[in-house]
């Protein structure tokens, strides 16, 4: 046990129930110990004190002067001196200080509370009541306050009135003009060394009194610790003798200067004699300040001459209103109202003013012009009308369009403008109005001249003061049509050339074709439309397509065959984006001509050259029928796993696509090939679960002859005939453990043996490998070998189930449904929204291929146009199966092992699983530590 635990031990004994605040710091001035007295004056428990150090905690020692004081000690065996401490509401509290050195390494330091207690409660309260003077203060540093009971008395407070209750009932028993004013006192007074003098009027429940409330703050070097003063009635309540004449007066001070009015006495020279507190409340000044003021200090755009002729005025007429703008000590501008009064005393000569705020109602008729100055100007129509049909008003942008008058447009009804409003369908319209609030729609409007113009139309059904109105807003669409009607008689004269017409924007997508190029591509227009470009002419990549250029291509037109173009190419910017435009023309018959010329020269390669095209037919057969087109989805999931294939295609990295069966593996790892270098070579599929096991070394790696009964012949394995091509390893999951060494030596090496023979054969084959199973569980079994799967493992793609990615179904199903209603030559146009609401929330455990199979059903039993589909409620039920589902923690640990494995391990930076996850890099951090995951579980 340490000399520090001990002497730790030992405080608590020896000082743990002292009242003497005592703390026991290091030479680091590191805090040991504090007793409970000590934590008191930090208004913190020892808790949150312990371990923090001295050299912080007073708010003037450094680290250099606790070092200082520490060589003193050496020296002496006491240190004294004063500072400040710093509380937990960062208020500082003046205590004295007393070091004193125990042990080697130990301070202990005894605290004394400086903070001036000014008056004894005993004291005051002695004094209170022989003054008949209340007396108050208020410790800022422990919040707390001390009132005496004549002060209370005096400020209205109930008997027994707690900390709590004495703001709540001050404010309770003062008008809303003396509150303001006690506050404004007591935020100066918090703010600096003060004196504050308030005479408020107490409204308790002994009746209403007048007192002086008087007061100073104290304060250090940073704040004020301490507000303290006295409270007594106003000399003019003590001498108060019951005259009903003296208590109307007062009365109608009090009422003068709590009116919600501003008033003013002001002399002919400018002078200020008198305002009320609610000119004070406004402008931000003071009485006093005021009072030394003039008139032209504080009223806008008013000086000697204006006040010359209003004292004029005044003299003849007595009293008159005017308008005038004030200036607040803040500088911001009040609009009043007032009505100025004459008044003569003696020889001298006074105005009153009472004036009213009228900032508000002038903002409010200033918006009210604005949009009345708006509504006239807009380059929309405007008309209000009544349930009748009864115009109520226009704007003048209608009296312009139309041609009418003001007078003309309010006798007017809407079915004299309007060709589609009668009679008996204006109720039916209005009710409509009524139901939506609001109807968008194209109408013609007929003009005075009898013209006609067809407009938009928005419709708006308000109720303003009780009464019903359509507030319409009529946009003129003459130039829209004409410029659609221009658009249309273009696109007219494009679909109808004679040649094809492509265009295409800066990314080579597909912006515009012509009909004619439709007609040969036979395709619909909306498939087209933002394609790219490969998806219409193959033989193009963006690289050829250079302006001004000529190019000669050959596409297939499906039904019409090999179709041969001759394109000009042309490049040009519209609006600041670039576009390309291709025109071609059909020289088909043009090259049919050259192809016979050529056929001479065809004979001679023989045999090769019809080989080589079975090879490509074949080929094209393929890519057509398992093209990435085929993949029909709409989910942006699905678009990431799209862009996966798209991202490892161009290698020839080893591919392992793991996913639920029916998910759709091998179009995925078509498209892998397909979108590869080694597009123009085979791709040979090998199903290892649909292989007996003593065959499927010979079907992947061949045999020689009389390697096994009935090898009666050498056969070339899968591998051989995939060589420079790609090898599809479907279900390797079910591949033999004693298989899998061979495997991975192909994999390794690129070399393997026939079965049966002793020639090493070396192959250049891209592997893409699929699996329903957990091929990471089967490795902890020991059923798959670990050094195969991390060989298989290079790039995984997770391909989602259809459960995950239900925005897919209704385009799957359109898809299938025409597939098979064209099959089946029926014509199904419907699927009803409750078959296809059971759709969405059926599980699917098969997948896309249950999905087809489901359509194909339903198309045969259907004998309408609107397809019915049949699903057995049994079966989302047992596609679940009795696999238990994970809490919503496991599910949260699984998706972040993933996540790190995926990472490979890291777990921060740009590559790291906090963005992965859309996570901060501490909370992922902080969520791994909580459901302990451990490095060996995502690090292979």
């Amino acid at each position: 046990m340490t000399q520090a635990a001990i002497l730790s031990a030992d405080f608590d004994v020896m000082f743990s129930r002292l009242s003497v605040p005592i703390m026991l710091v290091d030479d680091k001035s590191s805090l040991l110990n504090i007793n409970s007295s000590g934590a008191d004056l930090f208004r913190m428990q020892p808790e949150e004190l312990r371990g923090q150090f001295w050299a912080g905690l007073d708010a003037q020692l450094t680290l250099i002067q606790w070092r200082q004081r520490l060589q003193q000690l050496r020296s002496q065996p006491f240190l004294h001196y004063e500072t400040d401490i710093l509380t937990e509401n960062e208020f500082l509290r003046p205590v004295h200080v007393e070091l004193c050195r125990i042990g080697e390494n130990q301070v202990l330091i005894r605290l004394t509370d400086n903070l001036p207690d000014r008056l004894r409660e005993g004291q005051i309260e002695l004094l209170s009541e022989s003054t008949q003077t209340g007396f108050w203060f208020y410790n800022r540093v422990d919040r707390q306050w001390y009132v005496s009971p004549i002060a209370g008395k005096l400020l209205g407070l109930p008997k027994g009135f707690t900390d709590e209750e004495i703001i709540e009932s001050f404010q309770r028993n003062l008008s809303p003009t003396d509150w303001n004013k006690v506050q404004e006192a007591a935020n100066s007074v918090l703010e600096k060394n003060e004196t504050f003098d308030q005479r408020i009027r107490i409204e308790g429940d002994q009746g209403s009194a007048l007192v002086k409330i008087s007061g100073r703050s104290v304060s250090n070097a940073l704040h004020v610790t301490l507000v303290y003063g006295i409270v007594e009635l106003d000399k003019k309540q003590k001498e108060l003798s019951g005259d009903q004449q003296d208590i109307s007066g007062e009365l109608a001070m009090f009422s003068i200067d709590q009116a919600r009015d501003m008033i003013f006495w002001t002399g002919p020279d400018g002078s200020v004699s008198y305002v009320n507190q609610t000119v004070c409340n406004k402008l931000k000044y003071s009485r006093e300040e005021l009072k030394n003021m003039q008139v032209f200090d504080f009223v806008k755009d008013f000086g000697i001459d204006d006040i010359e002729e209003l004292y004029t005025n005044l003299r003849e007429l007595k009293s008159l209103d005017a308008e005038f703008t004030l200036i607040s000590k803040k500088g911001k501008e009040i609009e009043i109202s007032a009505v100025v009064n004459y008044l003569r005393f003696g020889d001298k000569e006074y105005a009153c003013s009472f004036c009213r705020d009228i900032s508000k109602r002038k903002a409010k008729d200033q918006r009210r012009k604005l949009s009345e100055f708006t509504i006239d100007r807009s380059v929309e129509m405007v008309v209000w009308s009544n349930p009748d049909g009864s115009v109520h008003f226009v704007n003048n942008t209608f009296l312009e369009v139309t041609g009418y008058s003001a007078r003309e447009a309010e006798a007017l009804s809407l079915k004299e403008i309007f060709t589609h409003i009668t009679a008996e369908n204006m109720p039916e319209m209005w009710e409509t109005l009524r139901g939506s609030g609001s109807l968008t729609k194209e109408v013609v409007m007929r003009r005075k001249d009898g013209s006609l113009l067809p407009v938009g139309a928005t419709l708006n059904h308000l109720v303003f003061e009780d009464r019903e109105f359509s507030c319409s807003l009529f946009r003129d669409l003459s130039r829209q049509k004409r410029r659609d009607t221009a658009i249309e008689l273009s696109h007219m004269a494009l679909d109808s050339a004679g040649d094809c017409i492509l265009w295409l924007d800066a990314e080579y997508r597909v912006n515009y074709l012509n009909q004619t190029l439709l007609n040969l591509l036979n395709n619909p227009k909306e498939e087209m439309i933002g394609q790219e470009l490969y998806r219409i002419f193959p033989s193009l990549s963006p690289s050829d397509i250079v302006p001004n250029s000529v190019l000669d291509i050959a596409f297939d037109a499906g039904a019409a065959g090999t179709r041969h173009l001759n394109l000009n190419c042309t490049g040009l910017e519209h609006d600041g984006e670039q576009y390309y435009m291709l025109v071609g023309r059909d020289i088909t018959r043009m090259s049919e001509r050259q192809e016979q010329l050529e056929e001479a020269y065809t004979e001679i390669r023989g045999l090769q050259d019809r080989l080589q095209e079975e090879n490509i037919s074949l080929r094209e057969e393929v890519n057509t029928k398992y093209n990435i087109n085929k993949i029909i989805t709409v989910s942006p999931k699905y678009q990431k796993v799209l862009r996966q294939i798209g991202r490892v295609a161009d290698t020839d990295a080893t591919v392992l696509i793991t996913g639920e069966t029916g998910t759709g593996k091998e179009l995925l790892a078509r498209a892998v090939h397909q979108l590869s270098d080694r597009v123009d070579y085979p791709m040979i599929k090998v199903n290892c679960a649909a292989l007996p096991e003593n065959l499927i070394e010979s079907e992947l790696f061949g045999h020689e002859k009389g390697a096994f009964t009935g090898a009666l012949a050498r056969k070339k394995g899968r591998f051989e005939v995939a060589d420079t091509g790609t090898l599809f390893l479907d279900e390797v999951g079910e591949c033999p453990l004693d298989l899998q060494t061979k495997l991975l030596r192909v994999l390794q090496e690129g070399e393997f043996e026939r079965v049966g023979g002793s020639e090493t054969i070396k192959v250049d084959v891209r592997l893409v490998a699929a699996t329903n199973r957990d091929l990471e569980e089967m490795v902890a079994d020991g059923r798959f070998r670990a050094d195969l799967y991390y060989r298989l493992n290079v790039f995984p793609i997770s391909n989602l189930p259809l459960r995950e990615r239900t925005e897919d179904i209704p385009v799957l199903v359109e898809h299938f449904v025409q597939k098979f209603s064209l099959k089946q030559g029926k014509t199904i146009s419907k699927i009803s929204k409750g078959d296809m609401e059971k759709l969405r929330n059926y599980p699917f455990p098969g997948n896309v291929r249950e999905l087809e199979n489901m359509i194909e059903r339903a198309v045969i039993l259907t004998d309408s146009e609107t397809l019915n589909i049949r699903i057995d409620p049994i079966r989302p039920q047992a596609a679940g199966g009795s696999q238990r589902l994970l809490t919503f923690e496991e599910m949260q640990r699984k998706h972040i092992i993933d996540a790190l494995k995926f990472t490979g391990g890291r777990v921060t930076g740009p590559e790291g699983a906090g963005v992965l996850l859309d996570m901060n890099d501490r909370t992922l951090v902080s969520k791994m530590r909580k459901l302990g995951i451990k490095k060996r579980e995502y690090l292979v």
